[in-house]
């Protein structure tokens, strides 16, 4: 095929841009914008470092409000059957009885605050699912080892993570009624 001069150096460079004079940017910002994205990517880390330290701290604060709640009362009577000792100064046996009742204190708990919260957000009822899934695996070990410390134990922590989920709801909820 025979295609004019003109017409062939025309589809090499439609828009004509090896006429233009060679220029060398002056200022790449890529090495300002890589470091702002990792120190977003710290700050963020930090911050979820920190959440995560909050949140153990607020569950502990949480198990103390909760049995420091159910302790009786001066005009109340002890129950020998229903107090939990100090934990400083007990045997083995009475390190599982005392997280067997902290256990079912926490569970009488979560019954109140499941009662009296309102509707959850999807990802707060998954999450509730997966800690009842856990508590129920770790009922299942009990039913092997009843005398397992640990094993209370872990019950208690799940426990106390599923009534702090139900707490932090009805806070929500009380403060949207308390908005009105």
């Amino acid at each position: 095929m025979n295609i004019p001069d003109q017409w062939y150096h025309a589809t090499e460079d439609p828009l004509g841009l090896r006429q233009l004079e060679q220029i060398e940017p002056q200022y790449d910002g890529w090495k300002d914008i890589q470091s702002t994205l990792q120190n977003h990517q710290e700050s963020q880390r930090r911050r979820r470092y920190t959440g995560g330290w909050l949140a153990l701290a607020a569950s502990l604060m949480l198990a103390i409000g909760l049995t420091v709640s159910q302790q009786p009362t001066s005009t109340q009577l002890p129950n020998a059957a229903t107090s939990v000792p100090g934990l400083a100064s007990v045997s083995g046996e009475d390190h599982v009885s005392a997280l067997i009742g902290l256990s079912q204190n926490m569970e009488e708990q979560v019954k109140n605050l499941r009662q009296e919260s309102g509707s959850m957000p999807a990802e707060s009822a998954v999450y509730v699912a997966e800690l009842e899934d856990l508590i129920a695996q770790v009922d299942s070990e009990l039913s092997l080892q009843p005398d397992s410390i640990n094993l209370w134990g872990q019950r208690v922590n799940l426990l106390l993570d599923l009534a702090q989920i139900y707490q932090q709801q009805w806070e929500i909820d009380y403060g949207r009624m308390a908005s009105l």
